[in-house]
């Protein structure tokens, strides 16, 4: 064994990555995926390399993706990032078996990449959404020996554009084209162009969204009722649920919830979307209050953690993003009822609030949607109220002013 500790074992391999001439966006998406099980062995109070833990890594993985929690493409990273840490923990190195794009530039385009991740005219995370994109644009306009950024116009760009569509679906060349858009913004701003494109950008494409149905409402009652109370678990599991299917807060924002973010004296949940960087005030429910009051005063274990939720083992620290998805399903195998995703809570709310005849704009303001494209699907599940949504939504937005101000 090379080294044990997990946290350590994950920077020295990130070490070797970069003495072996990766990019520093290769490292910085590596180091995504190993925090990943960092943090499943902080989660289990483990701070060396666990081999069991890793398995338990990969089947959760599998797990998540068969729940289509995140894409084939990720499933895979997540392993290779396990098989990594493995590797390097057995060997001391990793035999490098790559194909990196990044690898076949010219230093003009490698440093224009690697400006970019550096930018802090834009978050780290947008920065290196648009990095992925751009490293493959440059790739493929160094193969058509397009050796400046300077040499680029409007014809080469349409003809980028035209090869993605001959490749790729509809909603990955949507992505495509957003991200190009705002790389060409970027570019005109630091002066590596002398226009943004942006009328190329202007077109639609029709993505087809596959809808998902919610989960019954009878389902989510009889797995509240199943939730035995008496315990710890059980009043934290309970408030969790009961939170989600009445607020349709995502499972990042109730791990993330402080107990400042509760403002009892109010009634009324205050948070900053992780998803969204928004702004969300939601009513806090005499029901939900009562949950969570339970939890905190006879269940939350004795600690200085500003989360309400915590994990019920040792150490009590934060839980893990995942974990209301996992309890949610354990509660479910009790009842016979097959795995779903945590995110189906959030979707019933918003299903049953359109039946109900909520209007669209306040069901948007409620789940904290910037737009109302993100709101629609719901109208679709809707089958008793289908016929009478004519009315296109495109040019109508939340105010998330309003939001804050008035949910």
């Amino acid at each position: 064994m090379y080294q044990t500790n997990v946290e350590t074992l994950a920077t020295q391999t990130l070490n070797f990555f970069a003495e072996n001439g990766y990019a520093q966006g290769s490292i910085t998406e590596r180091k995504t995926g190993f925090s990943k099980i960092i943090e499943l062995h902080h989660q289990y109070g483990c701070q060396e390399y666990n081999p069991k833990l890793m398995n338990l890594f990969i089947e959760k993985t599998k797990e998540q993706y068969a729940n289509s929690e995140f894409s084939k493409s990720r499933y895979r990273f997540y392993v290779k990032s396990a098989e990594l840490l493995t590797e390097y923990h057995d060997t001391g190195k990793i035999v490098l078996k790559r194909c990196d794009t990044k690898c076949n530039l010219s230093n003009y385009y490698l440093s224009v990449l690697d400006n970019l991740l550096s930018y802090n005219g834009m978050s780290q995370k947008t920065c290196y959404h648009i990095w992925k994109f751009a490293k493959t644009f440059f790739n493929w306009l160094h193969s058509n020996e397009i050796m400046s950024l300077k040499q680029v116009d409007k014809d080469i760009v349409r003809k980028y554009l035209i090869n993605c569509a001959e490749r790729l679906s509809k909603s990955s060349l949507d992505t495509v084209k957003r991200q190009l858009k705002k790389l060409f913004l970027y570019l005109y701003e630091i002066g590596e162009t002398s226009e943004t494109f942006e009328d190329i950008f202007s077109f639609s494409v029709q993505v087809e969204k596959k809808i998902k149905k919610p989960i019954p409402l009878e389902e989510i009652a009889a797995i509240l009722t199943s939730i035995d109370r008496s315990k710890s678990i059980g009043k934290r599991d309970y408030a969790i649920i009961l939170l989600a299917t009445l607020t349709g807060l995502r499972s990042v924002d109730i791990t993330n919830l402080e107990l400042t973010d509760i403002d009892w004296a109010n009634g009324e949940i205050k948070i900053v979307q992780e998803k969204t960087g928004k702004s969300l005030a939601l009513p806090l429910t005499v029901d939900v209050g009562e949950a969570i009051q339970d939890y905190i005063l006879y269940g939350r274990p004795t600690s200085d953690e500003p989360y309400v939720f915590l994990r019920s083992h040792s150490p009590h620290t934060k839980m893990g993003r995942s974990m209301p998805y996992l309890q949610f399903n354990v509660h479910r195998a009790k009842l016979g009822l097959p795995k779903a995703s945590f995110h189906s809570l959030r979707r019933a709310l918003g299903t049953n609030m359109v039946i109900a005849g909520v209007p669209i704009t306040t069901v948007a303001q409620v789940l904290g949607h910037s737009g109302l494209s993100s709101t629609k699907q719901y109208i679709s599940l809707d089958s008793v109220h289908l016929k009478e949504c004519a009315l296109a939504f495109d040019d109508l937005y939340v105010n998330q002013t309003e939001v804050s101000d008035n949910v």
